[in-house]
């Protein structure tokens, strides 16, 4: 898709501006018949940065911004009449009636909580044996959907693998949710959290509890990586911060992220085979109790 952009420096003082238009973004709305086309060109060979991509297992709406401007791709953007360009304007007051000869402008209010839908509940059974299930999508890891029904779009469950190893090209980035859960089932990644120290190795039987918006990136996995996935709300954004370096330079593990910490969970080490003797400690020694 030809895209010609000309990029006029504003005038007035952003200060000056923030008072007489109640915006806190703008973003211009392309439609796309071909979204991965459309993204790979934009960020690949354009050079424009990602800002926000979901779903994350397919992804159909990502902003990415670059040159003063703001771009958002859509799958299957509503018909816009004799308007080429949608411009989607947020804000968190009352929307002022601006006509742009050219444009079709839409106002929408800025979201400050994560909403639940209702739920539903349900039995589900997944297989592991339908291989086109696998999806290819953010960062190019595949993901196979474990909870096709949502549970009425109050969970998604995401079975997500690397085949090949080697270093991941992901970005710091966070997620809009109420609740997300990385369990590892096989392989080992290298992930880093914010002010949650170095990067770590989440092995085989490890878990986080990752809290809403706190940044993070996977740096590197091993080949035949998989982790399981459990997030809340199902639809959800995920969104890029150009701003932070991880890891940070403060470690704060009490910190709370959205009312609830990280939490890291390794599993204990076996406990000795029956009959191996206890490992010394001084003039006694301590055996787990096995239950």
């Amino acid at each position: 898709m030809p895209i010609r952009m000309h990029v006029v420096p504003a005038k007035l003082p952003a200060q000056y501006l923030s008072k007489i238009m109640p915006v806190q973004h703008a973003q211009i709305v392309i439609p796309c018949s071909d979204f991965d086309a459309t993204f790979e060109a934009l960020t690949a060979q354009l050079g424009f940065r990602v800002d926000m991509i979901f779903p994350a297992d397919s992804p159909t709406t990502a902003v990415v911004s670059g040159f003063g401007v703001t771009l958002r791709l859509e799958v299957a953007a509503r018909a816009m009449g004799d308007s080429q360009v949608l411009l989607r304007l947020i804000t968190d007051q009352s929307p002022l009636v601006v006509p742009v000869p050219g444009l079709s402008i839409e106002w929408v209010q800025g979201a400050t909580t994560v909403e639940l839908p209702e739920g539903k509940q349900e039995y589900i059974l997944t297989r592991m044996n339908d291989a086109d299930a696998w999806v290819t999508g953010r960062a190019g890891m595949q993901y196979r959907d474990l909870i096709p029904g949502r549970f009425g779009g109050r969970f998604i469950g995401s079975h997500i693998r690397i085949p090949d190893g080697g270093p991941v090209p992901d970005y710091v980035h966070f997620h809009k949710v109420r609740f997300q859960m990385i369990f590892c089932k096989a392989g080992w990644v290298r992930v880093v959290y914010e002010d949650q120290g170095e990067p770590f190795l989440l092995r085989a039987g490890d878990c986080v509890l990752q809290p809403p918006g706190i940044r993070h990136r996977v740096l590197e996995a091993s080949a035949g990586l998989e982790v399981i996935e459990l997030g809340c709300p199902a639809i959800h954004e995920t969104l890029a911060d150009h701003q932070i370096s991880l890891p940070t330079m403060q470690v704060l593990p009490q910190r709370e992220f959205g009312g609830q910490r990280f939490a890291r969970h390794v599993p204990p080490p076996p406990p000795p085979a029956a009959g191996a003797p206890p490992a010394p400690a001084g003039p006694a020694g301590a055996r787990p109790p096995r239950f």
